[in-house]
């Protein structure tokens, strides 16, 4: 199993998970000319995915997905109380899927799961192969145990680390805006970030990607610096206990093979 993120932030949100068979896309909050540059550089070629699937309907996610599934009539698998967020031109692209249940795609099992943000219906997903797990959860507001509890096991998790809760403070942002991002139905903060990378790899998880930095309350150094200092806090060492990757706005992650 492969795994590359194309883009991570509030312009545009893409994920994709390859096996020996499948393709699978998560999200699509791209347009057409910045996804195929993308593709590109990550050597992906976009008529050949198999399937797109949703977390949410907030544009930052979706918004590339009308033109890419009509452009290659590709498969979207969506929550119906996600759709009417969506554009009219997907329709005739939906999977009709129970979205709370797990489901198959080729080799892949996925696992959909409820996440707390403020949409109409927001999933996390965990992806599986005969022998490796990624599971991707971003825009949450927190993480609880039964949260926490569908991480374990994998072989990576793409987690939000959004915002360091000072510069949000202090920032220019209306009061309401600040209330809506730290809320439970919001962004996770980088500490909260933290604190669940620190439990999840002493579950046995080592390599992760924080997603989702705000570009406005965050930056790459703090949101890797409060995982570092979580994680040594708990006697465990970046680089050697935890792998920390960060996923970007405007540039791919490398393609990360799990073995």
């Amino acid at each position: 199993m492969k795994f590359c993120n194309l883009a991570s932030g509030s312009k545009g949100n893409c994920s994709v998970v390859f096996t020996d068979s499948v393709t699978v896309m998560i999200d699509d909050g791209l347009n057409i000319r910045a996804l195929s540059e993308r593709a590109r550089l990550a050597n992906l070629d976009l008529s050949k995915i198999n399937a797109i699937i949703v977390t949410h309907e907030h544009s930052d996610h979706v918004k590339g997905i009308a033109s890419l599934a009509k452009k290659y009539s590709i498969p979207v698998y969506c929550h119906p109380q996600s759709r009417s967020g969506m554009e009219a031109e997907v329709s005739p692209y939906y999977v009709e899927q129970d979205m709370d249940a797990p489901f198959e795609i080729g080799d892949l099992l996925i696992t959909p799961f409820r996440l707390p943000h403020d949409s109409n219906y927001n999933l996390g997903y965990k992806l599986s192969d005969a022998k490796h797990t990624v599971t991707v959860a971003t825009d949450l507001g927190s993480v609880n145990e039964n949260i926490l509890q569908r991480f374990v096991g994998s072989d990576l998790v793409m987690l939000e680390s959004n915002h360091d809760v000072d510069m949000l403070r202090q920032g220019n942002y209306p009061f309401a805006l600040k209330q809506r991002i730290l809320g439970k139905n919001g962004h996770l903060s980088n500490d909260d970030c933290a604190a669940t990378i620190s439990q999840l790899c002493k579950r046995g998880t080592k390599r992760f990607i924080l997603a989702h930095l705000s570009q406005d309350n965050n930056t790459p150094e703090l949101a890797f610096n409060s995982t570092a200092k979580m994680l040594e806090n708990q006697s465990l060492i970046e680089g050697f206990d935890a792998f920390v990757d960060i996923a970007y706005q405007h540039k791919s992650t490398k393609k990360l093979t799990l073995e």
